[in-house]
């Protein structure tokens, strides 16, 4: 992949200084781990059910897929999923070994975990090669509502989970929890949001409750959420996170002592990163690439990728779609520059729309709090200037 300079950023909104979210002009990796122990009832992502011999199979391709790549030095690596934890120390580190010499200085090494499946052993492992970052599915602190959207865990082994990386030393730990879950109250988000605070972590992934089609929930034809109680949790999540000192850096995430996932700010700020594994997405040179996600078809053949045709225009747009997803905004000059167009005499029209939910500040456009809340309607009227 090509190299960049990189480049130092002006935040906006509330964030004051400057933080270099382009970390530097290496690569960014994502490891797409297939496999979980059990399905949640939400869960429409590409996945499949532990089993020791497809694991073995899927292993090797994986591996021969790693060692294929041509890396320089490796900025951020995200081991996704599925559950990346259900796999074995073996399997990590017969992967790890691969990514481990490439590290760059600064990097950022996550790996997605749940509670149950989190072991002290796995975690020292996980220390050893370099993990500095763990993504950790709670989902809710209520067990009643855990057993209703079929997740295995309770609350008790997430504060177990947690205190396990902080022994280990890995201290940069990220939760992600759903709202709107069925049957939760206003009073269960409220309290999720204390047991969070609780916790003493630095990062929060928090979103709403979707319906997916190929989901257990949407095959039982599951009611969302009401919609107004919705809007409501919403606005409990905003003011009790920011009022805590959490900085709303990206429509779903907070965090403290900037402790942003660099990796997830790469997919906003219009970068590339590469895919690796049955399942996984990437993008190089603008251009989307889905990796087939037929474990068997993968185990026997290897990667098969699927590149999604975009002409430059749709490009475009979807730059300003991710960059509105984040405090930082769009780097109109930047954005000028790279699409050939002039952004604000083509979206004149949007922008004098949203005076209030788009804000204009030193050659950046981004959303106040409010434009966060109806960001889908916004972009829609790009889309349909673009």
């Amino acid at each position: 992949m090509a190299k960049q300079n990189p480049e130092s950023r002006d935040c906006c909104g509330e964030i004051n200084g400057t933080f270099n979210y382009l970390i530097d002009c290496n690569i960014r990796i994502y490891v797409h781990i297939p496999f979980c122990d059990s399905i949640c009832f939400y869960c429409d992502f590409f996945r499949s059910v532990s089993n020791e011999t497809i694991k073995k199979q899927w292993l090797s391709q994986i591996t021969k897929e790693i060692q294929a790549k041509s890396f320089s030095k490796i900025s951020t690596l995200y081991f996704g999923g599925g559950t990346p934890s259900c796999l074995s120390v073996e399997a990590f580190e017969q992967m790890a070994t691969l990514f481990a010499p490439y590290l760059a200085q600064d990097y950022e090494w996550t790996i997605e975990v749940n509670p149950d499946s989190v072991t002290k052993e796995k975690l020292q492992i996980y220390k050893k090669w370099g993990v500095n970052r763990i993504s950790m599915g709670v989902q809710t602190f209520h067990d009643v509502l855990l057993k209703k959207i079929g997740r295995k865990h309770t609350s008790s082994q997430v504060y177990q989970a947690i205190d396990l990386c902080h022994e280990v030393g890995i201290n940069n730990v990220s939760l992600d929890l759903i709202y709107a879950l069925p049957g939760e109250t206003l009073a269960d988000l409220k309290a999720d949001l204390d047991a969070f605070l609780n916790c003493k972590v630095d990062h929060i992934s928090i979103y709403s409750l979707q319906i997916e089609a190929n989901s257990v929930f949407g095959k039982q034809h599951l009611q969302p959420c009401d919609s107004d109680l919705e809007a409501d949790m919403y606005e409990c999540i905003e003011k009790t996170l920011t009022a805590a000192g959490y900085t709303h850096y990206e429509i779903s995430s907070y965090a403290k002592n900037n402790r942003f996932s660099k990796h997830n700010c790469s997919y906003w700020d219009d970068s590339d990163f590469m895919g690796i594994g049955c399942g996984a997405s990437g993008r190089e040179k603008g251009i989307r690439y889905d990796i087939d996600a037929n474990l068997q078809a993968y185990c026997q053949n290897g990667p098969k990728l699927h590149w999604v045709p975009t002409n430059a225009r749709e490009q475009a747009f979807e730059a300003i779609m991710m960059a509105l997803r984040t405090c930082f905004g769009l780097d109109i000059k930047a954005w000028n520059k790279k699409y050939q167009r002039n952004f604000l005499a083509d979206y004149a029209p949007v922008l004098e729309k949203y005076t209030n939910e788009l804000v204009y500040k030193e050659n950046r456009v981004f959303c106040t709090p409010h434009g966060f809340e109806i960001l889908n309607s916004i972009l829609v009227d790009f889309l349909d200037e673009n």
